[in-house]
């Protein structure tokens, strides 16, 4: 769901021209009328937008998610393979592509450890008081998603395909706690698929 805060200030900013035109005008009393009315319809718009988490439901599952963070590390992990091999080579085509392949890995280690603090650690683990029954769950799930970003953190500094296993057995570590939607599967297996190259053959029904 949209923010609240974002819905109201954006209204705010539509019907902010009405009221600076109005405000302009001689009469005291029709601006501020005017600006209550802009108020109170920012106000609507948020109210009537409000959300009860930062994703809207039923478009992500976790396992799926986690499945991304899976892709981002083997990216990482291919972009420094690569990286070494052309290491080997001082040209400036080499050189242009490495620089390429760097920041390939820089674009997908953001987007891992985005992935994994926003959607995992801010709204999958939860958070239980010491002493509390599943505290120790909770700092042992906390503890592990802490590990993904520092591991994408290392991966991304180092060549080492040691360290890109350790992101990705990091990841893997985790995956047993979200298993995949049945839902989702039984949904993505109905769909039919077809490549685009197929799509416009005669025979095709």
């Amino acid at each position: 769901m949209l923010n609240r805060t974002v819905l109201v200030t954006t209204a705010s900013m539509l019907l902010g021209g009405l009221l600076v035109i109005v405000v302009s005008s001689p009469s005291a009393a029709r601006a501020e009328t005017t600006r209550s009315a802009v108020l109170a319809a920012a106000e609507a718009v948020g109210t009537a937008s409000i959300g009860h988490c930062e994703i809207p439901c039923g478009i992500y599952d976790d396992n799926m998610m986690v499945r991304e963070m899976l892709l981002d590390a083997e990216t990482i992990r291919k972009a420094s393979a690569q990286i070494v091999a052309l290491s080997e080579q001082v040209d400036a085509a080499s050189l242009n592509t490495i620089s390429r392949w760097v920041l390939v890995k820089e674009e997908h280690s953001r987007e891992l450890q985005h992935m994994n603090a926003w959607y995992f650690m801010t709204q999958r683990v939860k958070a239980v008081p010491k002493g509390e029954p599943g505290h120790d769950a909770y700092l042992e799930r906390l503890s592990a998603h802490h590990l993904i970003s520092v591991s994408a953190m290392k991966a991304t500094q180092s060549l080492d395909p040691a360290v890109q296993a350790r992101l990705t057995a990091a990841i893997k570590a985790v995956e047993p706690w979200y298993p995949p939607n049945d839902a989702a599967a039984a949904t993505e297996a109905e769909e039919n698929w077809i490549r685009v190259s197929d799509r416009n053959r005669p025979d095709r029904p």
